[in-house]
């Protein structure tokens, strides 16, 4: 009979975006079999258990059997009528492959092959899978800081010679200690400055740099060049404007960059119309921060200084988070001011991976996962989470992911992978 043979493949490969994407890769082995005009012991009167049964890449044939065309069948059996000719040998799967060129197959077989089609009678040559590196996508959060630019910021010191502007300047973009200085890698960080100016037209006066990474040094220069906070705090109606620019500010809303705004006020809210309407101006903050929270934004509010009421604070919080005695912050000097941003952002700043394909949790420590050139450790380093989709870092090395622009890379065996 004339050998016929025909080509298989499995193919895995996608792209994600900011170079974190993964490629899929996959080993094959050539088997191009010589034919036979026997049946395999498939076709035999005393056929292995397990032959005929469905297979695939999730449900693998029992030893002795490779997976074709769905089904689980064998091509030689040792010990039988069913040895392979022409020199070649039998592999732990049932497959006739060379001494030589398949030497890794013999030692090291895999029960599934996913064959396209056939040509006559005769098995088509199988591709081995091996390893897949899985297409995922980093959760980068967007975080827009919502702060309070009115008078007293620039007029109440924190301590002597440092107003809580100034402040909230260092605990933000300090070189060796700021929060967006040291999280910008791994944070698209915004601002939206806001008052009721009376050197202004129109109210609220917003002052405003969109939601990027790498974005400190911008934000700073905003911060620092304009001229010195004034006016009123119409905290409810500036929130409200952000929620009105969102497309602007934070462009890049998505399941892997979910947003956030850090809220910094020194005091009570009012209206624009009326500097004032302290009541109304409460129930407009609260109003808008939960306006954000139906939108998909939590929104965490630290006070700098302790001029605004408790029972307010606690309001918002609970408001822009959808839930009771949510969490709020008090700073009433500059240590704990950054102890409050550094909590929240941490909070925020995300580990998690999502990859595109599916991983059996009880088999995901057989992958392996690399941040830059160094293999992390399952369950010290990195975690896989119950949905099968995402990795989780943990400890030293979540800290490294959120404070560098690594990339992240991960591996795992074909009968780990569900789809």
């Amino acid at each position: 009979m004339s050998r016929k043979s025909v080509r298989s493949t499995v193919s895995l490969a996608r792209h994600a975006a900011m170079g974190l994407a993964l490629t899929a890769s996959l080993t094959a082995w050539g088997c191009d079999c010589e034919g036979t005009s026997r049946p395999g012991p498939c076709g035999g009167e005393r056929p292995p258990a397990g032959c005929g049964q469905s297979c695939s890449m999730a449900s693998p044939c029992p030893s002795g059997l490779f997976c074709s065309a769905s089904m689980c069948t064998a091509e030689c059996a040792d010990g039988t009528d069913y040895e392979c000719t022409g020199g070649r040998v039998c592999s732990a799967q049932g497959r006739c492959v060379s001494r030589e060129a398949d030497a890794a197959v013999i030692a090291d077989d895999s029960p599934f092959v996913m064959v396209d089609s056939y040509l006559g009678d005769v098995p088509a040559p199988d591709n081995t899978c091996a390893s897949v590196m899985l297409d995922a996508t980093r959760v980068i959060p967007n975080v827009l800081l919502v702060v309070d630019r009115s008078g007293s910021m620039q007029s109440n010191e924190f301590s002597p010679g440092v107003t809580r502007w100034d402040a909230l300047e260092g605990a933000l973009f300090d070189p060796a200690s700021g929060l967006v200085t040291g999280l910008e890698s791994s944070v698209r960080f915004g601002i939206a400055m806001y008052s009721n100016d009376d050197r202004a037209v129109g109210c609220p006066d917003l002052y405003t740099v969109g939601c990027a990474l790498n974005n400190a040094e911008s934000i700073e220069a905003e911060y620092t060049l304009r001229t010195p906070p004034r006016g009123e705090t119409p905290t409810g109606q500036s929130i409200s404007a952000v929620l009105g620019r969102l497309d602007e500010l934070v462009p890049d809303r998505s399941a892997t960059s979910p947003t956030f705004f850090v809220l910094a006020t020194d005091g009570e809210p009012d209206l624009c119309e009326d500097g004032a309407a302290l009541d109304a101006g409460r129930a407009a903050s609260v109003a808008a921060a939960g306006e954000a929270y139906g939108l998909g934004i939590n929104t965490y509010v630290v006070s700098v200084g302790a001029e605004v009421a408790l029972t307010h604070l606690q309001d918002v919080a609970n408001a822009g988070v959808g839930m009771t005695g949510a969490p709020y912050y008090v700073a009433t000097d500059t240590a704990g001011l950054v102890s409050a941003l550094r909590t929240i952002i941490r909070g925020v700043a995300s580990c998690d991976v999502v990859l595109e394909g599916m991983v059996v949790p009880s088999l995901a420590c057989e992958g392996t996962v690399h941040l830059g050139a160094d293999a992390l450790d399952c369950g010290t380093d990195w975690m896989l989470l119950p949905d099968g989709r995402t990795i989780r870092l943990l400890g030293a090395a979540c800290d490294r992911l959120q404070s560098s622009g690594e990339t992240l890379t991960a591996s795992f065996p074909c009968e780990a992978i569900l789809e």
